[in-house]
């Protein structure tokens, strides 16, 4: 922990962004981006220019978190920090994710890859990626699933969001060779952008992560769980499994304590591993982020 005693023997506790961020679960290039566009956050510099936090800048980052989470646009969020307007009474009467889902709905049905992907980005460079995908990308899936159109618009949709998770992904594992890695894959029939935005959540979290696209029968994930014995893997299903199936994934529980199974056909199947086995993805990343044997760098 770097402190800044040197400067002030009187000043409190300070440590590096990297650990602001480990503590925060709010990605280094999102804080950055709310000091330098927002004025959100002003952090002490060491001689060499690194900067310096503290637990006040914890604390404000938990009030942007939540304030954002309710709506409130993040340009509008330094207005409340420096008058401590209250969350609740204000943030409901600036929510702004219901525009932003409109938004990319608007383009999406417009099957405009540019703008979708501007959209994409422009919101995960802003907000942290638990609360694009709670506020603004689920909620867009919902109601893409309800058009009359054959499933095209969903389709187009969940091909741009993988593509730039593939994208944030691969150049996470440029920079980042010594983290954690794991493998995620989906089974038949379940929603490839599920696992899309669980990508996003652990490149952010630090992980190294590998998403495969195609969709894999029980028989075939089994066999790439094999292959991938030293990295942690998920495989993700919804629906129902026959008892062959049942038979051949507990089996790898059992032989593998890095493999995760995440859906409701694990749970229908009542296969039972110590926080490997979930129906919500958000509590695999959870369980997976506890594991993190890697320190978080810069």
């Amino acid at each position: 922990m770097i402190t800044a005693t040197d400067q002030n023997p009187q000043s409190e506790c300070q440590f590096p962004i990297r650990e602001l961020s480990a503590r925060t679960q709010v990605n280094t290039v999102t804080l950055r981006a709310w000091e330098r566009r927002y004025g959100l956050l002003k952090p002490q510099r060491t001689p060499k220019g690194h900067r310096l936090y503290t637990e006040k800048d914890v604390v404000t980052i938990e009030r942007i978190l939540t304030l954002v989470a309710r709506g409130v646009p993040i340009g509008k969020v330094k207005t409340l920090l420096k008058n401590d307007v209250a969350v609740d009474a204000q943030a409901s009467e600036m929510g702004n994710w219901q525009h932003a889902v409109a938004e990319l709905k608007g383009a999406v049905e417009l099957f405009s890859v540019s703008k979708v992907e501007h959209l994409i980005h422009k919101s995960f460079a802003n907000y942290p990626a638990p609360i694009c995908s709670d506020r603004l990308l689920k909620p867009l899936f919902i109601e893409l699933s309800l058009l009359d159109d054959h499933g095209a618009a969903l389709g187009f949709a969940e091909s741009e969001l993988v593509r730039y998770a593939l994208i944030r992904s691969s150049a996470r594992v440029t920079k980042k060779k010594h983290a954690d890695s794991v493998v995620l894959m989906a089974g038949n029939q379940t929603p490839i952008w599920r696992l899309a935005l669980m990508a996003l959540e652990l490149t952010d979290a630090k992980f190294s992560v590998h998403l495969l696209t195609h969709a894999f029968s029980v028989a075939a994930a089994s066999e790439l769980v094999q292959k991938f014995q030293k990295t942690s893997t998920v495989f993700y299903q919804d629906g129902l499994w026959k008892d062959l199936d049942q038979t051949m994934m507990a089996k790898l529980l059992l032989n593998n304590d890095q493999f995760f199974l995440c859906g409701t056909a694990p749970v229908l199947a009542n296969l039972q591993a110590e926080e490997r086995v979930f129906e919500n993805l958000k509590h695999c990343i959870d369980s997976l982020v506890k594991r993190q044997t890697v320190p978080l760098v810069n």
